[in-house]
């Protein structure tokens, strides 16, 4: 009976993914029917399902709700009061007349400003900032695209909303979310700056948007016409500033109000976020109203994704799986790291190593049955550091082809070998710290 019940319910995983992950059926509607659908077929019961998926489920990712919606008040912040622009402005500027600085500037800046922004209109903010810096310096659309999305990438594993959801997951603590963040974002860097430094040794430079040789190059001097200064340099470390305070030990809450506040003072010269303190009051009102409409669709996810991970951590459901998936999941840590090395790319297209979609099911599920908690999440996560940045069903990625006139695919295929990177040194530090 075991074994029909396991085939029952990979059968609804693979309906629910397939209508999923080919768009025929909304992902957020998709999670919640897999939850109802697993836990129907797991044996809950109406009373089960009502309370244990539906009224337990929509509040087990509570804390990351918050910490999404206080994180996107402070990206709301940061593009309001223009800090974000001013980041760009400054790297270009010290980047000089020399394209592989300016590119590796901005990478730093897009990253930087990544790890406080979120939602689509932010990122275009952003991009449409930096996408014709970086083309009108000598870059093909399509390198200038895969550089600013693995910048945008790289920045998001810094988020901190992120990593209480990542925690929130499988109940483990955030510090051991960070342990694993640290050096993995560190590899993203380094891929990152690997990545230019490819395309910029194969001659990937050239005018591309230029009218003339002349138009070939930004030099710092235009850079600093285009963009007139208003915000205080100090100001600039408003997006890092949550980040930092979590890393020594601070709450993720009072981490985001202590930026929101700090972005919002700092951004005006001298004492004149104090001396006019109704207005910047009322600027910080308006970031969390704006923090709000900018959370809501992440947080619609979430609400789902508690479902799922209510209905598999259920003890019928968890117990059904179990001896299939103890057959599958490798024991020796060795072959289970080639494993999701070897399958990261599966997190691509809504697949199911995607923590946003049908993985963390899958992870809450490998989660339910024994596998240590911190192991499979980070493992998951690592899968992520392929999504994020060459996933085209993104919205970030299908909005930057269209922008740029480049197929979303060939994205895809010049940042993959980087992303893909990031993920092996991910799951390896997954599995040093947590699996050995």
């Amino acid at each position: 009976m075991e074994l029909i019940g396991a085939i029952g319910i990979l059968v609804v995983f693979a309906v629910f993914g397939i209508l999923m992950m080919t768009e025929l059926m909304p992902t957020f509607v998709a999670l919640a029917a897999m939850a109802l659908g697993i836990a129907a077929v797991g044996g809950l019961g109406l009373n089960g399902i009502t309370n244990t998926v539906i009224v337990s489920g929509s509040t087990r990712l509570a804390s990351a709700f918050v910490a999404v919606f206080f994180g996107a008040a402070l990206g709301a912040m940061i593009e309001q009061t223009g800090i974000a622009e001013e980041i760009v402005k400054s790297a270009a500027e010290l980047g000089g007349d020399n394209a592989i600085v300016v590119s590796i500037l901005l990478y730093l800046a897009v990253a930087v400003i990544a790890t406080s922004i979120s939602g689509l209109g932010a990122f275009i903010m952003i991009a449409t900032i930096v996408f014709p810096i970086m083309v009108s310096i000598g870059f093909q659309r399509k390198i200038a695209a895969g550089i600013v999305l693995l910048a945008y990438g790289n920045g998001v594993m810094f988020n901190p909303a992120n990593w209480v959801f990542y925690a929130d997951v499988t109940g483990i603590e955030l510090q051991r979310v960070l342990s694993w963040a640290i050096p993995t974002g560190i590899a993203a860097l380094i891929a990152g700056l690997a990545y230019i430094g490819f395309q910029t040794h194969r001659g990937n430079i050239q005018a591309t948007w230029a009218t003339s040789a002349d138009d070939a190059s930004v030099t710092s001097d235009e850079i600093e016409q285009q963009f007139e200064s208003v915000v205080p340099t100090y100001a600039l470390l408003a997006p890092i500033l949550p980040v930092l305070l979590v890393i020594v030990g601070s709450p993720v809450l009072p981490a985001f109000v202590i930026g929101i506040l700090y972005a919002a003072v700092a951004s005006k010269p001298g004492l004149a976020g104090f001396k006019n303190l109704k207005g910047t009051l009322n600027q910080v009102t308006y970031a969390f109203h704006e923090g709000i409409s900018d959370a809501a669709p992440a947080i619609a996810l979430m609400v789902a994704i508690g479902w799922l991970l209510q209905a598999v951590f259920a003890e019928p459901v968890a117990a059904t799986m179990k001896p299939l998936l103890t057959l599958i999941i490798p024991q020796n840590m060795i072959l289970y790291a080639v494993m999701f090395i070897v399958l990261a790319p599966l997190a691509l297209y809504r697949g199911p190593l995607n923590l946003w979609g049908l993985g963390s099911g899958i992870i809450g599920v490998l989660a339910a049955i024994g596998i240590n908690p911190a192991l499979i999440t980070t493992t998951a996560v690592s899968a992520l550091r392929v999504q994020a940045p060459a996933d085209p069903t993104n919205t970030h990625n299908a909005w930057t082809a269209d922008e740029m006139d480049i197929n979303v695919n060939e994205i895809t295929k010049s940042i993959l070998p980087f992303a893909w990177a990031t993920a092996a040194v991910g799951v390896i530090v997954s599995v040093y710290l947590f699996g050995l």
